[in-house]
């Protein structure tokens, strides 16, 4: 018989909302020309990060600094997401992350076919950093660690790889439109480094890169800051 999962309790602060809706794609521009990409005729500073990815908009269902609606477990709002990444900050609750001198606190599911721990070094992963205290309740109630596993890391350097998002291509003066070269679920982060792609993704996930890796004991270093 298989197990049940408890309702997780706590909402993290990247979790999407009901009524969080993305913006219509029809808002998009294609520059024409080989080194050309993706626009918005009203871009504001927010629009772009700072290796110039243009980010998808999504509207945000909240009053103030409190996020209204139910949460859609499977989806991450593209702002918050970016926000917990670019500062470092926890995705449980958009305060400080956990640093020691080992490094940021991140939780992480090993891959299915590791045989050992070296996968750990030069991780990338799109799951923000968290506090101690809610990287304890994400191991305790996050249903896809549960199920593959959880293994808290420590990293000195978590440095910016790249992004995940939606590709998209325009033929002469057409609209962009989006296009599916992988699965849903295996779509490999685009690296920064690649301005071929760059300029025709739309960003909804910021991915960093682990660097200077330990694996540490997650309820050890809770039990010791009681």
């Amino acid at each position: 018989m298989s197990q049940l999962m408890a309702r997780p309790t706590f909402v993290p602060y990247i979790t999407a909302r009901t009524n969080e809706e993305p913006a219509s794609a029809s808002i998009l521009g294609a520059r024409p020309g080989p080194n050309g990409g993706l626009y918005y005729a009203d871009e504001g500073p927010r629009d772009r990060d700072a290796r110039g990815v243009l980010w998808a908009r999504c509207s945000q269902n909240r009053l103030g600094n409190t996020l209204l609606g139910k949460p859609r477990w499977r989806d991450v709002h593209p702002a918050r997401q970016r926000e917990c990444m670019e500062q470092l900050l926890c995705q449980g609750c958009v305060q400080q992350a956990s640093r020691t001198s080992l490094g940021y606190l991140f939780l992480a599911s090993p891959p299915s076919d590791a045989t050992s721990t070296d996968w750990i070094e030069g991780y990338r992963t799109a799951q923000p950093p968290l506090c101690l205290e809610h990287a304890g309740i994400a191991s305790e109630q996050c249903g896809h660690l549960l199920k593959e596993g959880v293994v808290a890391l420590r990293a000195r350097v978590p440095a910016l790889y790249g992004v995940l998002g939606t590709y998209y291509q325009s033929r002469g003066l057409q609209a962009p439109e989006p296009i599916k070269t992988y699965a849903e679920d295996d779509v490999p982060p685009l690296s920064y480094r690649d301005r071929r792609l760059t300029p025709w993704i739309l960003a909804s996930q910021l991915v960093r890169e682990l660097r200077g890796v330990t694996i540490v004991n997650l309820e050890e270093e809770i039990e010791a800051c009681v």
